[in-house]
């Protein structure tokens, strides 16, 4: 009997495990992302064990060539494997281009076993909705036991959960803030818009707490998206506005809380911290980012066909910013995932992840998903929240990161149309 459930349900118990690559713990290492790359590439192995047998030994690739995600993906992870040419420290490239793989392998297995579950979009939304619950315990409850005992602390490294860094947290919360809204708008019940409503006010007051200004963009992108859906679905306004109350006051109460909490000296209110956004090179958070992408585009202009070689960066930036490193902090990444991919491996792979992306855009708007399903305006929402992280900080190194934006890049690339398949 059980054997009979793991056969019927392997593609549901697959994508789970894949996403549960977001709890493996740090097993006393000193970054948990090695451990979390391991468990993928298992997880990896598994699947493709389940297709060799579930699928009589027909090993398909879902017309790469015609599955413009998957093509261009895998497109950008030959430039890596080109890029070993340039490379000064092979061992470091063969350890980034194993993440970039377990990532394309991942999403082909998500693409794979999405087709084979019916209703696809309740499913994501379910599983992302399971991930935000579990990341929200993780972080609030260390916070709340701090204001309980009068010991709030402003971005506390005790607050960042799962993830192990407070601004890799605040941008996994906000990825999932457009699906949190789209629950609120979708459920009927009142009791259920109240429990949702209250799980935005905890959500947004958490990330106050954690301070990441990008997070802060992030969520105008996502209520930027909301206010879309009352746009396009007019027709259905007097529905709509009811939502109005169960989005806009947890947003109101959350930015009190926060003003009242922030009268410590160890503390600032979102409006202090939301107020410091700028490009202005006297910030030195922003500045340290512009130096790290001049240098970045600098270093391309050396070698703007092959790179430095893939997981090079890291020890050629050295060379740029030894004048401005302090004890041991070294420009590990360029925070910026576009630049450092055009630094390590060159124009072409720059262009094809820049498609992976564009990609996305575009079978969403030549299906016309977001008049097919309101889900898709929150989901695009969620894609330029990543997009903005992948443009501040680095979440192509992050497997947390990864495996939720592969989720979302899988439920699109599965509705895509492909013409001899009519």
């Amino acid at each position: 009997m059980v054997l009979n459930y793991l056969k019927q349900n392997s593609s549901r118990i697959i994508i789970v495990l894949l996403l549960l690559s977001y709890f493996i713990p740090n097993l006393e290492s000193i970054d948990r992302i090695g451990n979390q790359w391991l468990y993928l590439s298992m997880i990896n192995l598994i699947g493709t064990v389940i297709i060799y047998f579930k699928h009589d030994a027909h090993f398909k690739f879902i017309q790469l060539k015609k599955n413009y995600i998957l093509k261009w993906y895998f497109l950008f992870f030959i430039t890596g494997i080109i890029s070993l040419l340039s490379s000064s420290n092979l061992s470091e490239s063969i350890i980034t281009l194993n993440q970039y793989f377990n990532s394309l392998f991942a999403l082909y297995l998500m693409v794979y076993f999405l087709n084979d579950i019916s209703h696809p979009e309740k499913f994501i939304v379910r599983m992302l909705s399971f991930l935000f619950l579990a990341e929200i315990y993780f972080s609030f409850s260390p916070l709340i036991n701090d204001i309980s005992s009068g010991s709030l602390k402003f971005r506390s490294m005790s607050y960042s959960g799962l993830a192990a860094n407070i601004n890799i947290t605040s941008f996994s919360l906000v990825f999932k803030i457009p699906i949190l809204l789209y629950l609120i708008i979708s459920v009927k019940k009142l009791y259920q818009k109240f429990s949702l409503s209250f799980l935005l006010l905890i959500s947004l007051y958490t990330i106050y707490i954690l301070g990441s200004r990008g997070a802060l963009l992030g969520l105008l992108i996502s209520f930027g998206a909301y206010i879309l859906y009352l746009m396009i679905y007019a027709k259905n306004l007097k529905d709509n506005l009811k939502s109005l109350y169960f989005v806009f006051t947890p947003v109101l109460i959350s930015i009190i809380f926060n003003i009242i909490s922030s009268s410590s000296e160890n503390s600032t209110s979102v409006i202090d911290r939301a107020s410091t956004i700028s490009i202005s090179t006297n910030d030195g958070s922003v500045n340290q980012r512009l130096r790290y992408y001049k240098q970045g585009l600098d270093q391309f202009l050396e070698s703007p066909f092959l790179g430095v070689g893939i997981g090079n960066w890291k020890l050629k930036s050295i060379s740029y910013d030894k004048n401005d490193i302090y004890g041991y902090t070294v420009p590990y990444h360029a925070h910026n995932d576009f630049i450092q991919i055009l630094v390590e491996q060159g124009i072409l792979a720059f262009i094809f992840y820049a498609f992976v992306f564009i990609s996305f855009i575009y079978i969403i708007y030549k299906e016309k998903l977001i008049l097919k399903n309101d889900l898709y305006i929150f989901i695009l929402a969620s894609f330029f929240v990543f997009f903005l992280d992948s443009n501040l900080n680095f979440p192509i190194a992050r497997p947390i990161s990864q495996i939720q934006f592969i989720f979302m890049l899988a439920l699109v690339s599965i509705n895509q149309k492909i013409e001899n398949e009519k």
